[in-house]
């Protein structure tokens, strides 16, 4: 049972910070098991309203109360409860419908929950939304689901954990009038299945599917009925007539209008009537999280393995990454040549060693700037129920990191094919993988700052190219150039720890000026210290940036 009591939405108006009226002083009582379907006229706040009944955006004035609980001040006591179905996909289209069930199960089912279990929940689910026969075909290729039936998987994957709310935001938009009307029949047997629906939309040929609308006006509740009860009440003879006929008066005659109704009386006040809130001291208790660790090894597990499967599944694109690296080490190898004196030597060795390092930051951060901002709508959902940063993050580091550690060793291991340079080719690979997973850490910072993938491709050459020109490389660094780039930038301490294995003579020669013609800065142990601070900064920047980007605890 779900009530709203004088609910209102005030925010500050983004152009001229003014306050500014999303929702006022609506009231609705919904019991369970009932199709309620919400619309109104462009900018009325219906998904505001939506939102701010599911918890996602609280309202500013009034009180949301599930079976009389303040939801507000008991959020966590429902989210399990509650199921959300965004305007955006919600599943990974890589893997199959079956994989991506398994993995919202194992995440949102209590831990207990054995696999026969969730095999059968997963069935069922398959079932009622009618794609039993292509659980095992994956979601994009070789065969991509219709739009209707895509619909559907993000369906299923809410109903997995049988919540007992569900919330839709414009699910049918862009369908076919036949898959509108199929989906709204699919939700109309969900509610007959004891689950409670909400649905906004924009399209009014199927609305007759569920037992009450809202209809909303300029933020204000103007009609909360059954669908065959708009026309009479608007006065009007065709349903779709409504968005023009609200327009011919003043909002406030609406409101008016509506209050002085049976409707009104019939589906609010009587309703409201019946029920009081549970005291505040009540609610506390009763929503008290059980405490839990400050990393859930279970959870970071389960999304590491669908990362992984992910990737996996992407062969094509994988096997670009994998080839990109013994590609770029067989041009080097190609291309340099080891010179006979030590001064050749020096000056060979360096270049190389630059390219090395330049590579592996192209590496890291190519491999993982899209990772996050590419599934934004499925991490936002997941983030609401239970998803922790904290796991959420490492699950994209360890794949990340088995990519790196496979691209550095084999980049470097098709240059040693053709050239000898003296030196410890596992600390060279050691240096190389430090920097490609800083590298990968400042990828998954600009990922997780930003909101789509064009965005991410574009600033990585942003971030790359002064990799290049302060990598004290190309110039030689000195005074205030030589501190900036010592402060921000990896590749400067990655070929300085690669110039670190070279050969003590190669280190030690001279040009005719006296200075040292491979000039180490630091130490290999210290530039390895030093590259893995300038990762962990890059992760709690990036830890902070999903935080902020949800504005919830970790």
């Amino acid at each position: 049972r779900i009530e709203a009591r004088g609910l209102g939405k005030v925010v500050a108006d983004a152009a001229t910070g003014a306050p500014k009226t999303l929702l006022n002083n609506i009231d609705l009582a919904i019991l369970p098991g009932e199709f309620v379907g919400i619309f109104g006229t462009s900018g009325s706040g219906k998904s505001t309203l939506m939102d701010t009944l599911n918890g996602r955006r609280p309202g500013s004035q009034g009180a949301v109360l599930y079976n009389g609980t303040d939801l507000g001040r008991s959020l966590d006591m429902f989210r399990s409860v509650i199921g959300y179905v965004p305007q955006q996909d919600i599943v990974h289209r890589r893997i199959t419908i079956r994989r991506a069930l398994e993995y919202t199960a194992r995440l949102r089912l209590p831990q207990d929950t054995s696999a026969t279990e969730i095999a059968g929940y997963i069935d069922r689910v398959l079932k009622q939304v009618g794609l039993y026969e292509k659980a095992d075909q994956p979601i994009d290729t070789p065969v991509p689901l219709s739009g209707g039936q895509l619909k559907r998987v993000s369906v299923a994957v809410e109903l997995v954990s049988n919540p007992a709310v569900l919330f839709l935001d414009e699910p049918t938009s862009g369908l076919a009038a036949g898959t509108d009307r199929k989906m709204m029949q699919l939700f109309a047997a969900l509610a007959a299945d004891r689950k409670t629906v909400i649905c906004v939309t924009h399209t009014l040929e199927n609305i007759d599917a569920c037992h009450l609308v809202v209809v909303l006006f300029r933020g204000q509740l103007v009609y909360f009925g059954p669908p065959d009860g708009v026309c009479e009440h608007f006065a009007i003879k065709r349903l779709s007539d409504v968005y023009e006929t609200l327009e011919t008066k003043p909002i406030e005659e609406w409101v008016r209008h509506y209050d002085q109704s049976t409707f009104r009386r019939d589906y609010i006040d009587r309703r409201l009537s019946a029920t009081t809130a549970i005291p505040t001291t009540t609610v506390a208790t009763a929503a008290a999280r059980p405490g839990r660790s400050l990393f859930d090894w279970r959870q970071a597990g389960i999304l590491t393995r669908r990362f992984a499967d992910l990737v996996l599944a992407d062969r094509r694109n994988l096997a670009i990454l994998l080839a990109q690296a013994p590609v770029i080490g067989v041009v080097v190898g190609l291309v340099f040549s080891i010179g006979d004196t030590i001064t050749a030597r020096a000056v060979a060795e360096s270049q190389i060693a630059f390219m090395l390092v330049v590579a592996s930051v192209w590496f890291g951060c190519l491999n993982a700037a899209r990772e996050i901002v590419k599934e934004l709508p499925i991490y936002a959902r997941e983030r609401s129920v239970n998803l922790g940063i904290g796991p959420y993050l490492a699950s994209k580091l360890l794949p990340l990191a088995l990519l790196c550690a496979i691209q550095c060793t084999t980049l470097l291991g098709a240059v040693s094919m053709f050239l000898t340079i003296p030196g410890s080719f596992m600390a060279r690979v050691g240096i190389l993988f430090a920097t490609g997973m800083a590298a990968s850490a400042m990828g998954l910072l600009v990922s997780a700052a930003v909101t789509t993938t064009d965005k991410a491709v574009a600033i990585v050459p942003i971030l790359l190219i002064p990799q290049v020109i302060l990598s004290n490389a190309v110039v030689r660094l000195e005074g205030w150039s030589e501190t900036i780039a010592k402060a921000t930038v990896v590749a400067f301490w990655g070929f300085d720890g690669v110039k670190a294995t070279l050969a003590d003579e190669v280190q030690q020669a001279k040009d005719l000026a006296g200075k040292a013609l491979v000039p180490v800065v630091g130490s290999y142990q210290s530039d390895m210290l030093i590259i893995g601070a300038f990762t962990l900064v890059f992760l709690v920047a990036t830890l902070l940036a999903l935080r902020q980007r949800d504005g919830t605890a970790a």
